[in-house]
C-alpha cells in the first residue's frame, strides 16, 4: 500500500473523533474536514491519474528532457472534493440553531439567518459554474472571448446576493483627492457591481496567466489563500459581529481550499506527476473573487494580486495582439552542458584567445548550455559555435574522454538528455514579424526599464524579445535556473509581495483615509 493511503487511513479515524470532541466549534469542524478533504485529495488524484489518460486527458511535459505524459485536468478532483466537503459543512454554521429546543418557534430569539445561507450558497453556485467552464476549457480548449464573457455570468449570483444583503456601493475618497471632489464619499452606483464583475473576471484569469511550470499555479494559490486566513484569524475577535462574520465566511471558505491544493501541489510540484489544468486556475481564482466580494475586502485582494496585475500589464502586448504571441510563452528547456567549465575555457583559447564574448553574460550562459543547432539559429559568433560543435562530439563519444573505461567516466558527461540530467529554464522568445507599431514602442519602453531582453541586429533593428510573461521576465534578470528554482521564486515573490499588502493595507493606509 502506498504512503499516502497509509497516511490517510491512520489518520481519518483521529481526526473524525476530534471533530466530533469539537462539534461545538464551526471554525474547529471546518479545520477538520479541511483536512480530511486533503487527505482524500492525496489519494483520489493518483487514483484517477490511468482513468484520465485513457479518456484522452493527458499531455506531455514540455520542461522534461524525456517529456513524459502526464494526466491533465486533475484540478477537477480537488474542485470537486472541495465542493463535497463545503456542502458538508453547511449545517454546522447554523449548529445553534438546529439546537435549539424548538427552532421553528416564534418566541425563539434564534431566527434563523437566511441571507448568510444565501451567501455562502451563491458562493458555492458560483464556485460550480466555474469549475465547469475550467473543464470545458481543458476538454475543448475554449476561445478568450469565451473565458472573459462565463467568469461574468458566474458571478451573477454573488452580485444578485450582493446587492439584496449588503448594497453598499460607495467608496471613501482618499485625502489628497477630497479637495477636488469636495466630498469625502462618492456613490458609485452600478459602476461599483461592474468594478466586482471585472474583479471576478480578473480573478479567475490571472492565475491562469501566470502559469506554465511545475507547481505555480496551485503555490501562488496557497499562498495567498494562507495570507488571506492569516488576516481573518488576527482580525476574527474584533468585536464588530459583522466583521467577525466576514472574517468567519472567509475561512470557511478558505481552509477547505487550502486542504485540498496542500494535496493536489504534493502532485504537481516538481518533477510533477499531473497537471492541474484550467479547472484549477479558474476554481481557484472564483475562490478569491468571492472571498473578496463578499467579504468586503476587495482592495486587499487587489493588493494580494499585484504580482497577478503586474503579469498581467506586462503580458498586455501580446494578449492583445500588439506583439506575436506564440501558443505556449512558457519557457523552453535547456540542457545543461556536458562540457566540464575547464574543458570550455580551453577551447575558447584554442578557437580564439583575443576575442571576448563575455559583454552579455546571458548570451554567455546561452552558448555554453544549449545545444549547437539552438546556436547557428540565434547567430552565435565562431567561437560558440566551436564549442557546440565539441560538445556534440564529446557526447557522441568521440573526444578524448569517450575512449576511458565506463567505469572512470563523470556522471556528468551523459550523452543524452535522460530523466536524472539537470535541465534548466531559460526564457522563450518571440519575433516581431507582424508587430504593431504600438507594441513595439511599448517593448522600447521595457527595454529602457530593463524588463525585456530585446535582440538585435546588425543594423540595430529588433528581431526578437522574450515572452512578456513573469516567469520569463526573472529568467531573464536572474539567469538559467531549474524549474523547481524558478517556481520557488516566484513563491518568494508571492510572499514578499503578502509582507508588502499588509504593511500597505495596516501601516499606510490610515495617511490616504482617515
Amino acid at each position: 500500500m502506498a504512503m499516502h493511503n497509509k497516511v490517510t487511513l491512520a489518520s481519518t479515524p483521529v481526526i473524525l473523533a476530534l471533530m466530533w470532541q469539537l462539534r461545538n466549534e464551526p471554525l474547529a469542524v471546518c479545520t477538520c474536514v479541511s483536512i480530511l478533504a486533503g487527505l482524500a485529495t492525496w489519494c483520489l488524484v493518483p487514483a484517477a491519474v490511468n482513468t484520465f489518460k485513457r479518456v484522452g486527458l493527458s499531455g506531455k511535459d514540455m520542461s522534461k528532457p524525456t517529456h513524459p505524459v502526464l494526466a491533465e485536468s486533475m484540478g477537477v478532483v480537488a474542485a470537486t472534493i472541495y465542493l463535497i466537503a463545503t456542502f458538508l459543512f453547511i449545517p454546522v454554521q447554523f449548529r445553534s440553531w438546529w439546537s435549539a429546543q424548538d427552532p421553528q418557534s416564534p418566541h425563539n430569539p434564534r431566527v434563523f439567518s437566511f441571507d448568510r445561507l444565501g451567501e455562502y450558497l451563491s458562493a458555492l453556485l458560483s464556485l460550480q459554474s466555474m469549475v465547469f467552464l475550467g473543464f470545458a476549457d481543458d476538454v475543448f480548449d475554449l476561445r478568450w472571448r469565451f473565458k472573459l464573457l462565463l467568469p461574468t455570468i458566474a458571478s451573477i449570483p454573488i452580485l444578485i446576493v450582493y446587492y439584496v444583503g449588503y448594497g453598499v456601493t460607495h467608496v471613501v475618497v482618499p485625502v489628497f483627492m477630497r479637495s477636488l471632489l469636495g466630498t469625502h464619499i462618492v456613490d458609485l452606483g452600478t459602476l461599483y457591481y461592474v468594478y466586482i464583475g471585472l474583479m471576478a473576471v480578473f480573478c479567475t484569469n490571472a492565475i491562469n496567466i501566470l502559469a506554465g511550470i511545475n507547481g505555480v499555479e496551485v503555490g501562488q494559490s496557497i499562498v495567498i489563500a494562507l495570507s488571506i486566513i492569516a488576516k481573518d484569524i488576527a482580525n476574527v475577535n474584533s468585536g464588530n459581529a459583522e466583521a467577525e462574520y466576514n472574517h468567519l465566511f472567509t475561512l470557511y471558505l478558505l481552509l477547505p481550499f487550502v486542504g485540498v491544493s496542500s494535496a493536489l501541489y504534493y502532485w504537481n510540484v516538481y518533477p510533477a506527476r499531473v497537471f492541474v489544468g484550467d479547472t484549477y486556475c479558474y476554481f481557484a481564482g472564483m475562490t478569491f473573487a468571492v472571498c473578496g466580494i463578499l467579504g468586503h475586502f476587495s482592495k486587499t485582494l487587489l493588493l494580494l494580486f499585484l504580482p497577478q496585475v503586474f503579469n498581467f500589464i506586462y503580458s498586455a502586448p501580446q494578449i492583445f495582439g500588439l506583439v506575436p504571441c506564440p501558443r505556449h510563452r512558457l519557457p523552453k528547456m535547456a540542457v545543461d552542458n556536458p562540457l566540464p567549465r575547464r574543458v570550455v575555457s580551453r577551447l575558447r583559447q584554442e578557437v580564439d584567445p583575443d576575442q571576448r564574448t563575455g559583454s552579455d553574460s546571458s548570451s554567455e550562459s546561452s552558448s555554453v548550455n544549449v545545444v549547437s543547432a539552438d546556436a547557428a539559429a540565434t547567430g552565435l559568433s565562431g567561437v560558440h559555435q566551436a564549442i557546440s560543435t565539441a560538445m556534440t562530439s564529446f557526447s557522441k563519444g568521440k573526444g578524448r574522454r569517450a575512449k576511458r573505461p565506463a567505469s572512470s567516466r563523470r556522471s556528468r558527461s551523459t550523452s543524452a538528455p535522460s530523466a536524472h540530467l539537470s535541465t534548466y529554464m531559460v526564457a522563450s522568445r518571440t519575433t516581431f514579424e507582424g508587430a504593431k507599431p504600438l507594441g513595439l514602442a511599448i517593448v522600447r519602453l521595457y527595454e529602457c526599464l530593463g524588463i525585456a531582453d530585446v535582440e538585435r541586429d546588425d543594423q540595430g533593428s529588433m528581431v526578437s524579445v522574450n515572452n512578456l510573461t513573469l516567469l520569463n521576465l526573472v529568467l531573464v534578470r536572474r539567469g538559467r535556473l531549474t524549474e523547481s528554482q524558478l517556481n520557488n521564486c516566484i513563491l518568494l515573490i508571492q510572499i514578499l509581495n503578502s509582507l508588502l499588502a499588509f504593511f500597505i493595507r495596516y501601516r499606510l493606509s490610515h495617511i490616504f483615509y482617515f
